[in-house]
């Protein structure tokens, strides 16, 4: 029996359409975005119901555990890559639920301290195992291999997304040419 195909391919058109683009870059990008949407979305659903909280939220706790289950903001932010403002909105419905407390740092009034509460190391010991399993099941689809290829590929494709973050941010001006079939109303 074969596997059914998910990938969302463009239509055979696609080159005439948008002359200057690349058909199997639109395919990979596409499938690469919708992949990772999905594996997020398994997560933040078994989180939801599990914990009632979000996967950033987890990835907060996860971050302060592995610092040694301390840390400031500002290096919780460099580690979950979020904003000043939804890491400082992540800590306090943390310290709300229980899970972390805010400490000023002694030695340095302005900085605090964010730490585990015993609340937030039990629920991080139990939410880390399972979130593993789901990583494990998930790419239980690929060979060990075909694992080792996918991290060299995605690290091609993250290398490739930082150097086009170098460039001014702006569209190619190449136009779009209409297909008759999109203009059937």
């Amino acid at each position: 029996m074969t596997e059914p195909n998910y990938l969302l391919r463009v239509d055979e058109d696609f080159d005439v359409e948008y002359p200057g683009a690349d058909a199997t870059s639109a395919e990979c990008y596409v499938n690469v975005v919708r992949a990772a949407d999905q594996l997020l979305g398994e997560l933040a659903r078994r989180l939801r119901v599990e914990a009632g909280i979000s996967t950033t939220a987890m990835m907060v706790l996860a971050t302060i555990d592995g610092l040694g289950g301390r840390s400031t903001p500002a290096e919780i932010g460099r580690h979950v890559v979020v904003s000043s403002a939804a890491i400082t909105s992540l800590i306090d419905t943390s310290e709300r639920k229980g899970y972390v407390r805010r400490a000023p740092d002694p030695a340095d009034r302005r900085r605090t301290w964010v730490a585990l509460t015993p609340e937030g190391r039990t629920l991080i010991d139990r939410l880390l195992p399972g979130a593993h399993q789901v990583e494990t099941d998930v790419m239980s689809a690929l060979t060990s291999a075909e694992r080792l290829e996918l991290l060299r590929l995605l690290g091609k494709v993250q290398h490739s997304v930082l150097r086009v973050a170098q460039q001014p941010p702006r569209f190619a001006p190449a136009p779009r040419i209409r297909p008759a079939r999109l203009d059937r109303i």
